[in-house]
């Protein structure tokens, strides 16, 4: 990722040997000097790239405070490293980007160095029709810190994420259905990667949207009419999946079938009242699981 003045700003003098720049409350950072200086610098050069377009004075801010990190933990003597290799370590910030909590990060730093306040963490919007779609975001954005390098893929999938799914739900209950949905999920995935607080906006969205939480157990309706309808409407959403998601979805739709249980008609053939259930009842897996339990 490219980063505007950087190269000039990590242009430091080393310095003096010795020096212990140890501060006295860690505030859980490594203890190790390299492996602190290194991860607070890469933190604070995720933050300066991210302040692009945000004005000159707020990019200088974001250049000065690195700089500063960089002076104060003592990086170069502390890794031992030449100006280029220093530079060239501090510069991969792969790995910190995709990890999604750079900002929670550079706050520690910021705290254990005495470097002022700490950067306020990114909030989610207040419009009640894009929240849900970026907390959906957020999801596909923690997925991706996970490990999955494939963005495209993670975006295709998210259903098979129970956050992210419920979200998805949440923001087809906005209007619009799926698709519209899936559209505005995907145009706040940047967002969620570029905020640096995936952690922090995980938490706030389960607050806000309880029942998505991973652990919900789903309380399937007593009336089997309206229990059927929410069990076929969640494993036709599922079944649209690849992989033993998709084929666990199909295999409850089989089941259905065969038991020959009738879904409550009014409910089955309004697309509303079923998103309106299914975002009471909660992440669709963890439906699917009740529907199972249910109709052996």
């Amino acid at each position: 990722m490219k980063y505007g003045g950087t190269t000039a700003l990590l242009t430091v003098a080393l310095v003096l040997a010795g020096c212990d720049n140890t501060p006295a409350d860690l505030h859980g950072l490594p203890k190790d000097a390299a492996e602190r200086a290194t991860l607070c610098g890469r933190s604070a050069v995720a933050f300066a790239a991210a302040g692009g377009g945000q004005g000159a004075a707020e990019e200088k801010r974001r250049q000065d405070l690195l700089q500063t990190i960089v002076d104060k933990t003592g990086f170069f003597s502390a890794t031992g490293l030449d100006d280029e290799k220093g530079k060239a370590l501090l510069g991969d910030i792969e790995a910190t980007l995709k990890g999604g909590n750079w900002l929670g990060t550079l706050n520690q730093c910021k705290a254990a160095y005495a470097l002022g306040d700490p950067e306020p963490l990114p909030k989610l919007p207040t419009d009640a029709k894009e929240k849900p779609a970026a907390c959906a975001a957020v999801a596909v954005a923690a997925a991706f810190g996970d490990g999955s390098g494939d963005l495209a893929a993670l975006q295709k999938q998210v259903l098979m994420n129970p956050q992210s799914s419920y979200f998805l739900i949440a923001a087809a209950n906005q209007d619009g259905g799926m698709a519209a949905a899936q559209n505005a999920m995907v145009s706040k995935v940047e967002w969620a990667i570029s905020s640096g607080a995936v952690g922090p906006l995980t938490e706030a969205c389960v607050k806000e949207y309880p029942k998505a939480a991973t652990t919900t157990t789903v309380t399937l309706p007593a009336d089997e009419g309206q229990a059927v309808a929410a069990c076929a409407f969640n494993a036709g959403l599922l079944g649209t999946l690849e992989g033993e998601e998709g084929a666990a979805a199909k295999a409850m739709a089989k089941t259905l079938q065969d038991k020959g249980v009738m879904p409550d008609i009014e409910l089955a053939t309004d697309p509303k009242r079923l998103l309106a259930q299914a975002l009471d009842l909660g992440p669709p897996a963890n439906v699917l699981k009740a529907c199972g339990a249910r109709f052996k």
